[in-house]
């Protein structure tokens, strides 16, 4: 049985996405296979990073593919209550996606881009009312780290962010946080 076999997928806007469940039913299905996962807490950003491990067992070898995935409690409806579990299944599948399980236009799953429409609509912001960018801040009056920040450091940890005209296109962006984003990318390069 092939990895990339075509599995039912979900259009959302035009492109065809794969639900983790779909993922993890053809592994049972058609692998043998392990799932371990790896959870961090970061109290100060309210914060659950979760890497997945998925071990296939194909020919008498063993191959490994890495997901992570974080959630913040609070950040939309599903994370009130469970942002453990909900960062957990978005690790597991970007970890099936990486073995090429499910990936069709995107590595991306349909539960991923549910979840960042969901994000959209809980925090009010949608495309149409982004035309006045926002400053980038690092840090709220409490010292702790922003969500918009968390994400900044998220995108530049899975190289979705590799210059500060990346994150440009999002925010305005002071020259004190230029430094932290260079910092950051340079700690991504090492």
């Amino acid at each position: 049985m092939k990895r990339t076999e075509k599995l039912q997928t979900v259009n959302i806007k035009g492109k065809q996405y794969t639900e983790v469940s779909e993922r993890i039913l053809f592994l049972a299905n058609n692998f043998d296979y392990e799932i371990k996962t790896e959870y961090n807490f970061y109290e100060n950003q309210n914060m659950w990073v979760v890497k997945a491990i998925l071990t296939i067992y194909e020919d008498d070898k063993a191959y490994n593919y890495t997901g992570t995935a974080q959630e913040i409690i609070g950040d939309g409806y599903i994370n009130k209550t469970s942002a453990l579990e909900n960062c957990e299944t978005s690790a597991v599948g970007r970890a099936c996606a990486m073995a090429g399980i499910g990936v069709i236009e995107s590595v991306a799953s349909v539960d991923e881009i549910n979840k960042a429409k969901a994000r959209e609509n809980y925090n009010g912001t949608t495309k149409a009312n982004q035309t006045e960018l926002k400053w980038l801040n690092v840090t709220d009056k409490q010292k702790n780290f922003t969500k918009e920040w968390l994400n900044i450091i998220s995108a530049v940890e899975n190289s979705k962010i590799t210059s500060v005209a990346d994150v440009r296109k999002y925010y305005k962006v002071s020259k004190e946080t230029e430094v932290k984003i260079n910092e950051l990318l340079n700690l991504n390069k090492q």
